[in-house]
């Protein structure tokens, strides 16, 4: 991330998120988790009984906010959105909806060159940029992994106001959805913050994850 975007990342409650290293997953370890879901309970269960992951997971892990306004927004917006808050045209024409492609969103991202003497609107762009970029690929990736819809970039338009949403209960609920769509048998494709269901079953079931010297901590 561009250290020069950090203070507002930090603002708008992205903070974690952005430290975070690494986004590998254990396909196997995310696998069995979803069979052991039932759609029913909102619940996994194991020999030992049923636990689910909880707002307050999603606040110790992530770092989200919680408390707030739901995030939501119109399926539909203006084709002039994106040159209004990112000053170019990043509209996929082939999305079934209104979409942007990631590839184009990063391309566009890398290509923004921030220094001291920066206008604030410049950094403001960029930083919309980057929380579009882990909306699309972290939080709540789609299915095909390469498009985000155009309807989070609303919630974006005032810097100081893209903290009061709840992003860490969407992020749940994305993932409770994807858990219970993912229950079929006719499905095999699991989408959503997988990071998430991942660090969650390490910290619940330290028996299933990796060796690690060091002890499992939240800051």
């Amino acid at each position: 991330m561009d250290p020069m975007i950090q203070p507002y990342v930090e603002l708008v409650g992205f903070g974690h998120i952005s430290k975070i290293l690494s986004w590998s997953v254990d396909k196997k370890f995310i696998l069995a988790l979803c069979e052991r879901w039932r759609p029913e309970t909102h619940t996994f269960w194991f020999p030992t009984g049923e636990c689910t992951v909880t707002l307050e997971d999603v606040y110790m892990l992530l770092g989200l906010p919680i408390k707030g306004k739901a995030v939501n927004g119109k399926t539909n917006c203006a084709n002039s959105i994106c040159m209004d808050l990112l000053e170019t045209d990043l509209l996929d024409d082939n999305s079934r909806g209104q979409g942007i492609l990631l590839s184009r969103l990063k391309s566009y991202y890398n290509s923004l060159y921030l220094d001291e003497h920066s206008t604030e609107d410049a950094r403001i762009i960029k930083t919309r940029c980057y929380i579009m970029l882990l909306i699309g690929s972290f939080l709540f990736p789609e299915g095909s992994g390469s498009s985000i819809y155009i309807m989070y970039l609303p919630l974006l338009r005032h810097v100081d106001r893209i903290g009061s949403y709840s992003w860490g209960s969407a992020c749940l609920a994305y993932l409770y959805s994807s858990l219970c769509k993912n229950s079929h048998k006719d499905t095999s494709k699991f989408s959503r913050c997988v990071v998430l269901i991942q660090a969650w079953g390490w910290s619940r079931l330290p028996s299933l994850a990796p060796v690690n010297n060091n002890p499992f901590t939240f800051s």
